[in-house]
């Protein structure tokens, strides 16, 4: 008891020291600009992609100056620094926008490409494609209505239809914006489509901005989740008693709060520090005490050294896991409107802990 105390206590003390290190990264993230296009044929389904990602009707919405018969641009938050666009192509309507809805395309982060399975690729759709491409920006291939295909002729279908676009199947989801209701409850292919988009977005920062304006918000937080817990593997810090808590409690902090925005609940200093300590601190058992057992097991002793051999992998699996734990836990405590406490609480970390672990060993064998 004395140890789950004493833990508890520096991990509420750790937390405490990064809240004030994580308000500039933050600050940064929430001032982003993000320009994301949706373009596609008037058939392609790509309203009903923008619907099941950001709960957005264009038919509803008061398009911003610049727009066009063609060109529509929306915000998608008060401020105007996410702007949505909504066009059926990009060769012939860069061609005949004004000079503001051009500096917007020209401002383009991220393009999704929508094409209508039912319909088949067409030399349009690839030229299209080529010369989006040509601008160097990131673009999500999305072959929807895939729900309109046999399914014992879906995979030659997709091989088929990247091959003439001449996309890689890395940079294409196959999508069911808006499926016949007895053929699939809900849309298909959404979370890959965010996980894609909020992937590419890493690197400039703006994950943030697209998560919080997106309609599924546990979805939205998963690839800052991933990201976050990929960043702490690489950290060469643990957050188990003995170790240097700082470098990965810095992380997690600042996953916490950006889990908080995604959801408009922001969080105070002192309820980040209670999370952290309850999920990590809170009973000294589950993945922190297999974690523990695993890095001495590895040769690591409390107060040693960590970069080194079997005890630098294993710090990583541990850091990267509990990571995505204390990710995935303040996702559910958010949803259950802040009720989910004690083991609860901590079976939901403990879960997503184990199931990151077991991820990687996986994916080490291969």
């Amino acid at each position: 008891m004395a140890e789950n105390e004493s833990f508890a206590l520096e991990v509420r003390q750790a937390a405490v020291t990064a809240w004030s290190d994580t308000d500039a990264a933050l600050a940064a993230a929430l001032k982003q600009h993000l320009v994301v296009a949706f373009l596609g044929s008037a058939s392609s389904g790509k309203d009903s992609g923008i619907r099941a990602l950001f709960g957005l009707d264009f038919g509803e919405v008061s398009p911003i100056p610049g727009s066009t018969a063609t060109l529509r641009v929306a915000r998608l938050d008060a401020e105007g620094r996410v702007l949505l666009v909504n066009a059926p192509g990009f060769g012939d309507v860069r061609a005949h926008v004004d000079e503001r809805a051009r500096s917007v395309l020209e401002s383009l982060d991220i393009v999704v490409y929508v094409v209508n399975c039912e319909g088949g690729v067409t030399l349009d759709e690839r030229r299209d494609l080529d010369a989006i491409r040509a601008l160097g920006r990131p673009v999500l291939v999305c072959l929807n209505k895939i729900d309109l295909i046999r399914t014992k002729e879906r995979e030659g279908f997709v091989a088929a239809s990247l091959a003439q676009l001449n996309v890689d199947a890395k940079d294409a989801v196959i999508t069911a914006f808006d499926p016949l209701p007895q053929l699939a409850p809900e849309p298909i292919g959404v979370e890959f489509v965010i996980k894609w988009i909020g992937d590419h977005l890493a690197e400039s920062g703006k994950t943030l901005m697209f998560a919080k304006q997106l309609r599924n918000k546990a979805a939205a937080c998963e690839p800052l989740i991933q990201q976050a817990s990929r960043a702490a593997s690489l950290a060469g810090a643990l957050p188990i008693p003995g170790a240097d808590l700082a470098a990965v409690t810095a992380i997690q902090v600042k996953l916490i709060r950006d889990i908080a925005e995604v959801h408009g609940q922001p969080l105070d200093r002192d309820m980040v520090a209670f999370i952290l300590a309850e999920l990590l601190a809170g009973g000294m058992r589950g993945f922190v005490k297999w974690g523990m057992e695993a890095l001495k097991v590895a040769g690591w002793i409390p107060g040693g050294q960590i970069a080194e051999g079997l005890i630098l992998a294993a710090s990583a699996t541990v850091a990267g896991a509990t990571t995505y734990g204390v990710g995935k836990a303040t996702v559910a405590w958010i949803q259950s409107g802040r009720s989910l406490e004690g083991d609860a609480l901590r079976g939901v970390f403990d879960l997503a802990a184990f199931a990151w672990r077991d991820q990687k060993a996986l994916a080490a064998t291969k």
